[in-house]
């Protein structure tokens, strides 16, 4: 079977469509208000791998710092794994809630550890 040239061209652009696209990573606008900046969410379709087995420390080096698990941040259209570290406590009475990824939007979103 001979193929004219717009049916090759109609073929490698279904092609491109269908795999070859680069849509790994949706940007989202957040809503802002004066008091607070532009920012925008970035949803990655694809799932995060399980978080890495990884040993605490036993004792902290301080008591005025907290241990934040390794996690897997996005870069560069991949995950990257980030290792666990101490942080400094704010104050006496702050609690680091760890960095995850949760399930958004038809993707996964990175929410960033933070105290409270």
């Amino acid at each position: 079977m001979l193929l004219n040239g717009t049916s090759v061209l109609a073929i490698v652009a279904a092609a491109a469509l269908a795999g070859c696209r680069h849509d790994k990573v949706i940007v989202v606008p957040t809503q802002t208000t004066q008091a607070q900046p532009s920012t925008n969410t970035v949803i990655v379709r694809e799932a995060p791998p399980a978080p890495r087995e990884e040993s605490m420390p036993q004792n902290p080096p301080s008591p005025n710092k907290a241990w934040a698990p390794g996690h897997y941040e996005y870069r560069d259209n991949t995950y990257v794994w980030v290792e666990g570290q101490w942080l400094d406590k704010p104050n006496a009475g702050a609690e680091y809630v760890s960095a995850h990824w949760e399930e958004r939007d038809g993707g996964w979103v990175f929410v960033a550890g933070h105290w409270r």
